[in-house]
């Protein structure tokens, strides 16, 4: 990313604005991370009382070079004509870039937010208080990264490379969160407890033995009823801290109880206790990714079907469960899959309402061999006459020796 700041004055049409100089709720944007295609927008952008912003060079308009004198032209039709053609350009916003540009672009800013969960996380370690202020900060910063990436981000959730820290964990929560909370419109102010209720929902294993929290046996009786014990560790740590609302504090205490026993034992309104269950939803997928309660580690596929069972028993919210599998995708855009025909491709689209037909760019033939001219599939159109043709596994990428961002590197999603 080839990010600049410029003063308020000097942003114009097809720039692709990449921050603020406020905090994400005290501006009228969802997002901090766009393409500014539209009058209105530049408009709001100016009335906001917004002084700086930062821009990406890399996917819109760049500040362009002062003219010289012989070189200034009265503003006409021809100056809008000109903006439009830029436009026409640039990247579409969620359809024209390239694939393998989004997914390095996702990594960075994924890193990036690893590094602030790390510190914070590192800061109540050693103090035992959590600092209202720095947690409130990183979790707007996560949604502002999070919004406008949600499957790049969502893929790599699933793609990383398990760490056995808490900070993997607490980041991967926290995004998966905002992505289903923004899927059911909830507004700024309840999007940001969430995302602070999910980025500090693990605090209370950082008081347990490192034994316990990463274990290297089967946890006795007694060492897991003491792991069963963080959501009341991290109450007490909330409590003693400053800048906590009480509904995170009921969100963290809660994430642990199954849908019936919360709605009995949990002091939220309604709306605040179903966003207290996209908490629980979205944690109990990870965990089911990772392995990290202390589990086994499931596929995506098989993580999503265990969390619908666990839905049909209701010890999580069945509703919130099926909007998470429509975010994710039952083949998330990304993931290696294998045919029936024994050829390999890349997920490039999901279409909502289809799940189990994805789009897919087959990159290898029966035997593995790379394509020279990769296919694109749309299983949602296959003609009758080829639906033999099917998904049969996802494939580790990693392990199978393919870079999904190199392979797409020239393949841009129409």
């Amino acid at each position: 990313m080839a990010i600049k700041k410029i003063p308020i004055e000097s942003v114009r049409l097809g720039m692709y604005i990449a921050g603020f100089d406020r905090s994400w709720l005290e501006t009228p944007f969802f997002t901090h991370r766009f393409l500014l295609k539209k009058s209105t927008q530049l408009t709001k952008l100016q009335q906001s009382g917004i002084r700086h912003v930062e821009i990406d060079t890399s996917q819109g308009l760049d500040v362009p070079q002062e003219p010289s004198q012989e070189e200034v032209e009265p503003v006409s039709v021809n100056a809008e004509k000109q903006v439009t053609e830029a436009l026409d350009r640039l990247p579409d916003d969620s359809h024209g870039m390239a694939l393998s540009q989004e997914l390095n672009q996702a990594r960075d800013l994924r890193q990036e937010m690893l590094q602030e969960v790390r510190e914070v996380l590192g800061t109540i370690r050693t103090s035992g208080v959590v600092d209202g202020n720095k947690a409130k900060e990183i979790s707007e910063d996560i949604i502002a990264k999070t919004i406008g990436h949600e499957e790049a981000l969502a893929a790599l959730i699933r793609t990383r490379e398990f760490s056995p820290d808490l900070y993997d964990h607490s980041l991967s929560v926290c995004t998966l969160s905002v992505l289903l909370g923004k899927l059911l419109g909830y507004e700024k102010h309840m999007l940001h407890q969430l995302a602070m209720g999910a980025l500090l929902h693990y605090i209370g294993l950082l008081r347990l033995p490192t034994d316990i929290v990463r274990p290297v046996r089967t946890l006795s009786e007694s060492d897991h009823k003491i792991y069963q014990q963080h959501p009341d560790l991290a109450v007490d740590i909330l409590k003693k801290s400053q800048g906590i609302t009480p509904e995170v504090i009921e969100m963290i205490a809660a994430h642990h109880h199954a849908s019936s026993s919360t709605v009995q034992q949990v002091n939220l309104p309604d709306d605040w206790r179903k966003i207290g269950q996209i908490l629980r939803v979205v944690d109990v997928y990870d965990e089911l990714l990772t392995g990290q309660g202390l589990q086994k580690p499931l596929a995506v596929k098989d993580a999503l079907g265990e969390l619908y069972q666990q839905g049909q028993r209701t010890e999580v919210d069945i509703n919130l469960v099926s909007h998470l599998i429509n975010q994710i995708g039952i083949y998330p855009i990304y993931s290696l899959v294998e045919l029936s025909t024994g050829e390999r491709g890349i997920v490039t689209a999901v279409t909502p309402g289809q799940l189990l037909q994805p789009v897919v760019l087959v990159i290898q033939d029966p035997d593995h061999r790379p394509y020279t001219d990769p296919m694109p599939i749309n299983f949602a159109s296959i003609l009758p006459e080829k639906n033999h043709i099917q998904i049969t596994q996802v494939l580790d990428a990693e392990k199978e020796g393919v870079h999904v961002e190199e392979v797409l590197a020239d393949w841009v999603a129409l």
